[in-house]
């Protein structure tokens, strides 16, 4: 993809110049340590009927290397330009570069499911198999054990917002309720007054967690 044609999408958007950068070498590879791990993820702009553009729509992927993928969508032809690269964060700003191409910057503003650049709304999306209520079927371990765990209910909804219910022996719920991120293995849910960062697997209908920091291992099933 040219930056030429990145442009040319966004014709309607000032591009400002860009002030310090930050570029953080992470020792530890935790989502959690991550500068903004809420712009992990896939991002989608979609054009609007009253703009002029051959693309129809922008996806940008973002992961926690530091690494880039821009795809401009055009659906009648089921054509795709793209550009790979690298991008630097500070606050507010956001650096694409890649290739021979000129960097590319833009002011940003990100929550758990919505990127501004510029400005423009992106929209995150959530594959369809890790969404979705699931149950427990399987808990073990030894804290688990010990705090009287019985069952565990995980609602994981597409606008990145979670549910956890944890059901006690003695029949006791406890619910949190707050945002979620993933990569590849890497669940975390955030909450207020904390956070929870476990390793996850699906296959067809069943979930499974692990989380060593809580001794903790869980089958789910899809409701």
């Amino acid at each position: 993809m040219s930056v030429k044609s990145i442009v040319l999408f966004f014709s309607f958007i000032l591009f400002p110049s860009l002030g310090s950068t930050a570029s953080i070498e992470l020792e530890n590879k935790s989502l959690t340590y991550f500068e903004n791990p809420f712009l992990i993820g896939d991002w989608y702009f979609f054009k609007p009927d009253n703009i002029e553009n051959d693309y129809d729509v922008l996806h940008i992927s973002l992961n926690s290397e530091h690494e880039f993928v821009i795809e401009m969508i055009e659906v009648k032809s089921n054509t795709a330009e793209e550009w790979k690269g690298s991008f630097d964060i500070s606050q507010d700003s956001i650096r694409f570069e890649g290739g021979s191409e000129a960097s590319q910057v833009y002011d940003y503003q990100v929550s758990h499911n919505r990127l501004y650049l510029n400005g423009v709304e992106f929209f995150k999306v959530v594959p369809e198999k890790i969404t979705g209520s699931w149950n427990s079927q399987l808990v073990s371990g030894e804290d688990i054990m010990a705090s009287n765990v019985k069952s565990l209910n995980l609602k994981l909804r597409s606008d990145f917002i979670f549910t956890l219910e944890v059901i006690s022996e003695t029949g006791k719920i406890n619910q949190q309720i707050g945002y979620y991120y993933f990569e590849k293995t890497d669940l975390v849910l955030l909450y207020e007054g904390g956070e929870q960062e476990s390793k996850f697997h699906i296959e067809e209908d069943l979930l499974e967690i692990k989380n060593e920091q809580f001794g903790m291992y869980a089958l789910l099933v899809r409701e």
